[in-house]
């Protein structure tokens, strides 16, 4: 008989890379099966942490203000310093990876379902269940460096500034002050061949001496301000009628820097008030103002002159408007240049995402408690009023 043939053991090693390959999915499978409960108690712990506070905040007194005390400092010197080595928002970057991310999870790994069914199952499992630790630990987040500050005491209170009402006289008075301030500043500032205000590159470090300053003269407002960041994708804010966004997950002011010049003082002010924990647009607005009012700097000050002044001015045309125009007629012609500008420039992008912005904002602002909403942006006037009667 002839010698028996051996054949290649090519079947018996493809044998043995299948098992491999399935022995590792297998591991592969049990070490998911390992992580998915360690992800869920996370995602568990971080919610119920969130949701305590949230409740705590609000029912146990004085708990938000010391809440505030030691924990705003803590988040701006570590997280917020870490956030301000980048020189650009670090928050636009993540949210757009972000987004990406929830894409693919939600869309792109669903969709692939139907060709590789038992492949795509386990990633898409194990990718939901990465959302949802991230889910769960921005909602601690948002909780720890927001949603706390809600409840806690009042700047106006702190200081003196809450008023139930004030009459047109004072009213009147307060827009007269505000003017006579423009027109002292006006030739001050920096224009360019068409007269509009500039501001130089710095500005965002001369907002953060300015707000470090005025913490001498309001403790609560004392500390470390990192530096107000320009967003990337500021045309897109002006289309939602943004000016400046402040992100609790990252400790950053963040500002629209399209506006027109003689809004961004005010505007980075208004974000780093956010930064210290007033979250309340009312007061917001009013740190931004007394911010910009109170420094040497005159285009700052010019700024806080020009927003006090819509703010009051729009208040007073809408109880009397015959003052009101007697008022604005005292204005130094460049500034109205610098009014119809800012006008122009806002009346370009109304539109359908500005009206859904904004009844978004009203709705975030009430589920927080200000019953005002969007409104209390303008709620500002009163705070205003007091301040500057309370100078003369």
């Amino acid at each position: 008989m002839g010698a028996v043939e051996q054949r290649p053991c090519r079947y018996h090693r493809m044998d043995i890379a299948s098992k491999t390959g399935q022995a590792g999915n297998a591991a592969r499978g049990e070490k998911m099966k390992k992580r998915l409960p360690a992800r869920a108690v996370f995602s568990l712990c971080a919610a119920a942490g969130g949701a305590s506070l949230r409740i705590i905040s609000r029912t146990v007194p004085g708990f938000a203000d010391r809440f505030s005390a030691v924990i705003n400092p803590i988040a701006v010197g570590t997280l917020g310093r870490f956030s301000g080595i980048f020189p650009f928002s670090l928050a636009e970057i993540l949210l757009c990876v972000l987004v990406f991310y929830v894409i693919y999870v939600l869309v792109i790994i669903p969709a692939s379902l139907f060709r590789h069914s038992q492949e795509m199952t386990r990633t898409f499992l194990r990718h939901l269940s990465r959302l949802a630790v991230i889910a769960s630990a921005l909602f601690l987040i948002f909780e720890i460096n927001e949603d706390v500050y809600f409840a806690r005491t009042r700047f106006a209170k702190t200081y003196g500034l809450e008023r139930d009402d004030y009459s047109d006289d004072e009213l009147a008075a307060a827009c007269s002050v505000l003017i006579d301030e423009i027109n002292r500043l006006t030739p001050c500032v920096e224009r360019d061949k068409n007269g509009i205000m500039q501001v130089s590159p710095a500005l965002p470090d001369r907002m953060r001496s300015v707000m470090s300053r005025l913490g001498q003269t309001y403790p609560e407002l004392a500390g470390r301000y990192p530096r107000p960041k320009p967003v990337l994708f500021s045309r897109l804010l002006s289309r939602c009628d943004i000016t400046g966004v402040y992100s609790m997950f990252t400790i950053e002011a963040n500002y629209n820097r399209d506006i027109p010049s003689y809004n961004l003082p005010f505007t980075m002010g208004h974000e780093l008030a956010h930064l210290k924990g007033f979250e309340s647009e009312k007061e917001a607005n009013f740190i931004g103002f007394l911010a910009a009012i109170s420094a040497d700097d005159p285009d700052i000050r010019y700024s806080g002159a020009m927003l006090g002044w819509v703010y009051c001015g729009n208040e007073l045309h809408r109880r009397d408007r015959a003052r009101w125009e007697a008022l604005h007629s005292k204005i130094n012609e460049a500034a109205v240049l610098d009014l119809e500008d800012n006008s122009l420039y806002w009346e370009h992008y109304k539109g359908k995402a500005a009206e859904t912005m904004h009844d978004i904002n009203d709705a975030y602002l009430k589920a927080e408690g200000l019953q005002e909403g969007y409104a209390s942006y303008d709620l500002v006037v009163d705070m205003i009023v007091t301040y500057l009667t309370a100078k003369r």
